[in-house]
């Protein structure tokens, strides 16, 4: 019988999880290979990264080392506010750090991280199980019965105290949740506890720059130990404000979306998708559909307008029962599917089957411009969409950013050409120097800079000719998408260049990969040849991805 093939991911989380203490990633490769009985990969290293970097049961401590992240959250203290809202309506809101704490490893597979439901013991009270949190960013309502409401009204509590939740034993769900009175405040060491707090979330956005997402500085800060002193700061909610966030939006040209969770009109559409809330509007409800045939309401969220080829008034009946029972699933052979799914994407409604929506299927809902493109790439890192081969091929053909366009001919006779200079903004040492004739297009530049890093030009991307990314008025897109002005119709030419010029190139919304752009030299008329071409270059092999394999220049030639 043949032996069975080692699983070195299963494997990785059981080296990782089984240390008291955190390891290096040579200390984890070196418990992994001896464990194997003499298996190994090609490049066992990058197996072993790879492994780390896809778990959300794993975390890197400031150190860099890894660790078993639900075990470094015992301990673990937050202070929730208790607003007059949370007695008129009887709801308690947790933050991107409190929820963290209760579902550690959510946004990943269960197969590693914790199961099952959370359980509060309140102190003086009753054991109380968490219903499971919403997908969402920003805040997250806890779902808890009667007998907690029972507790505080025993307690006299009232707005302006605080309730401090206390992680236990995290792998067992235990909780523990206590009252404090605002009278036993120590505003001063609470004030001094909260500024700690800011400088560090402030400190792990500049080391991660644009790669920090809300997440991820809430898992950062959450295993720091900044959380686990007594007394606990204020919520990290009430710290993170646009004051202290903005400048780091400022600083690095990052989505709000990303390092704040909040106040930003993408997060409020992603969120809706995730929570079955209604878009913001300016109050409006959302009508959708093509205008034309039966009117399908949907609860508060709007109506959708459009023959789906079913009977309205069943499909009506179907909506209305799904919308008092939102629990409901609908099976994958229900022959009502595929109009209820037509409607709820319409309506930024979660799926009715429990189960992520095709991205192919959203574009063709809601069309294929470069907004919904990215859209449904963050609604695809939040678990909410799923990335299918269809997908894939609609990005090719609308906006045709995947294929190669044809190798540029050889030029007989003398061109203008400007030398520029590609930095990467994150590692200033790395730059290829790359020359580009004045009548090519802002679309010739960017395969340039894509077969210069050796990457795959498998997402959107977009020009800036001012100073800050994401700024609209100066944005030159991808082909195809919804901005002013396109980069297959913008010449190098268009742009009126002169030496020492600076302007910006931003690739793959998502990872947002931001590059400086300078003018090195400027040739009136260069001798003929192939443009553009790659005159100079610096640095280490750039990577695309985390966990691939860094290189030095020779190296990655030698391997290819």
């Amino acid at each position: 019988m043949a032996k069975p093939k080692i699983n070195f991911t299963e494997l990785t989380h059981q080296v990782i999880r089984e240390s008291a203490d955190p390891l290096t990633l040579d200390e984890v490769v070196a418990r992994v290979m001896s464990r194997a009985d003499g298996e190994t990969t090609k490049n066992l290293k990058n197996t072993v990264r790879g492994a780390i970097s896809q778990s959300h049961s794993i975390i890197a401590m400031p150190d860099g080392r890894y660790t078993w992240k639900s075990r470094m959250l015992n301990g673990v203290v937050h202070r929730i506010f208790l607003h007059d809202k949370n007695f008129s309506e009887h709801e308690i809101c947790l933050d991107d750090l409190q929820c963290d704490l209760l579902e550690p490893t959510k946004r990943g597979s269960d197969k590693y991280g914790v199961t099952g439901p959370a359980r509060l013991e309140l102190v003086d009270g009753p054991t109380l199980e968490v219903a499971t949190l919403p997908r969402s960013i920003g805040d997250h309502l806890l779902h808890i019965d009667a007998q907690f409401w029972d507790w505080i009204d025993q307690h006299g509590a009232q707005p302006g105290d605080s309730l401090l939740i206390t992680a236990i034993d995290v792998a067992a769900r235990r909780y523990s949740l206590s009252y404090e009175p605002a009278s036993a405040r120590d505003d001063e060491a609470i004030a001094a506890r909260s500024q700690a707090v800011i400088s560090a979330a402030v400190d792990y956005v500049r080391h991660r720059k644009d790669l920090a997402a809300i997440w991820d500085i809430a898992s950062h800060l959450n295993v720091s130990g900044i959380f686990h002193q007594i007394p606990a700061p204020d919520p990290f909610s009430e710290l993170w404000t646009a004051e202290v966030w903005g400048p780091l939006v400022d600083e690095y040209g990052v989505s709000p979306l990303m390092i704040s969770g909040q106040n930003d009109e993408t997060l409020d559409y992603l969120n809706t998708m995730i929570g079955g809330g209604m878009i913001p509007r300016n109050g409006e409800v959302l009508h959708a559909g093509v205008g034309v045939g039966p009117i399908i309401t949907v609860g508060a969220h709007g109506t959708y307008q459009g023959d789906l080829g079913v009977d309205p008034a069943q499909l009506q009946a179907r909506i209305d029962a799904i919308l008092q029972h939102p629990g409901t699933l609908v099976p994958a052979d229900d022959p009502l599917l595929p109009a209820i799914t037509a409607v709820f994407s319409s309506m930024a409604l979660p799926s009715p089957t429990g189960h992520p929506y095709l991205a192919s299927y959203l574009v063709t809902i809601f069309g294929d411009n470069e907004e919904i493109f990215d859209w449904i790439e963050h609604g695809a890192e939040l678990g909410m969409v799923q990335i299918d081969p269809a997908y894939e091929a609609m990005c090719d053909e609308a906006l045709g950013f995947i294929a190669a366009p044809p190798e540029p001919q050889a030029r007989s006779g003398p061109s203008r050409t400007l030398v520029l200079r590609v930095s990467y903004r994150y590692k200033p040492e790395f730059w290829r120097e790359i020359e580009i004739a004045n009548d090519q297009h802002l679309s010739d530049l960017h395969m340039a800079i894509q077969q210069a890093l050796g990457w795959d030009n498998d997402h959107l991307y977009s020009f800036y000719m001012g100073k800050r990314p994401y700024d609209s008025a100066t944005e030159i897109g991808s082909p195809g998408g919804d901005s002013r002005r396109q980069s297959n119709k913008v010449t190098i030419g268009d742009l009126d260049l002169h030496v020492r010029q600076k302007f910006l190139y931003l690739f793959d919304f998502g990872d947002s990969h931001l590059f400086d752009i300078r003018v090195m030299k400027i040739n009136p008329k260069a001798p003929p040849g192939i443009f553009p071409r790659i005159v100079g270059q610096h640095g280490d092999r750039l990577v695309q991805y985390e966990g691939e394999e860094e290189c030095d220049v020779e190296e990655c030639d030698a391997e290819e």
